[in-house]
């Protein structure tokens, strides 16, 4: 049983309009004027303040009110206790107590701050993705869900005992590191999803940078390959027109060497049919003169004559050895 007598409840509030963390101190003070016990509870700094957050709070300084009322009079009533048991109460029961409740209700006070900026960057992300109807509609329908899902209102009790009050604290200590591990684990996906985001968007730029590097290197490579046709097909153009012009050249030069060759001809049958007019018509000449001097040397001459014939017909036909040379 807790046996202490208090006397006075102060409330103090701080920087109220400087928009700073509200704390409220809780002073309990003995009869004797000795050693004082002080909680520093803390305020919501959020500006948005939920409906169902405003009423847990008042829920629960209601029963830390109850709770100092409640332990005020059963030290009204346990005045005839021994003083050992009083002092035990005193240093032990009493300030373990009020610490546990001060840590229960700073850290409901935590998770509910928490709470609400998550649902004030939720509110803004959609603001951001969507229209204002509907990320209006959208906030109000995650802000209702949460106040049905979160709130928690208890019955308005005259008469809570010491254990279900240390058993709801429990309980929403319980709540509190939960939902503080889901937010955390919330929070790290969001970081990492951000970070895998981020990298994408990086990769992508890197990405599209060099596939318009790429598209340029293959333009120039496209209008390179185009030169380099039309420059083989110039050529192809240009070697057939070489290769038909040494072939005219060729057959032009045939030609005028056939020219020379039947010019060639034609003068070394016209002297050779001279040359052998000329013999006929000495043969002629000096065979008649001999048939009327000498009929039987005009014989032998006439064999002669034919002999010889015959060796310069050949020697007329054959050609000069100096212009087959140089033919």
């Amino acid at each position: 049983m807790i046996t202490i007598n208090t006397q006075s409840i102060i409330f103090c509030y701080t920087n109220f309009f400087l928009k700073r963390p509200i704390m409220k101190r809780w002073k309990t003070v003995d009869e004797s004027g000795g050693l004082s016990i002080q909680m520093d509870l803390r305020r919501p700094s959020c500006c948005s303040k939920p409906a169902w957050l405003m009423t847990t709070l008042s829920d629960m300084e209601q029963k830390i009110r109850m709770l100092v009322h409640r332990s005020s009079n059963e030290n009204d009533e346990g005045k005839g206790d021994t003083f050992g048991e009083r002092a035990e109460c005193y240093y032990q029961e009493r300030p373990q107590l009020l610490s546990l409740l001060l840590d229960l209700y700073n850290a409901y006070i935590s998770l509910a701050e928490r709470y609400c900026q998550s649902l004030h960057k939720h509110h803004n992300y959609q603001s951001h993705s969507s229209s204002d109807n509907t990320t209006t509609v959208s906030s109000e329908d995650f802000q209702s869900d949460a106040e049905s899902s979160l709130s928690y209102q208890l019955p308005s009790t005259t008469a809570i005992s010491h254990d279900e009050m240390i058993s709801e604290l429990v309980i929403k200590n319980v709540q509190y590191d939960l939902i503080v591990d889901e937010l955390l684990v919330m929070e790290k996906q969001v970081n990492d999803s951000s970070r895998k985001i981020e990298l994408q968007r990086s990769l992508l730029e890197v990405l599209e940078s060099e596939r318009l590097i790429l598209l340029n290197e293959n333009a120039g490579l496209r209008y390179k390959v185009c030169v380099l046709i039309d420059e083989n097909k110039r050529l192809a153009l240009d070697s057939m027109y070489v290769l038909k012009m040494r072939e005219d050249h060729r057959v032009c030069m045939l030609s005028r060497k056939i020219e020379d060759l039947q010019g060639k001809i034609y003068s070394l049958e016209k002297r050779n049919r001279d040359y052998y007019q000329q013999l006929m018509h000495k043969q002629d000449n000096k065979q008649e003169d001999k048939e009327i001097n000498i009929p039987r040397k005009g014989v032998r001459i006439s064999r002669f004559w034919d002999k010889l014939k015959n060796s310069q017909l050949l020697f007329l036909c054959k050609p000069h050895p100096s212009r087959s040379v140089v033919n």
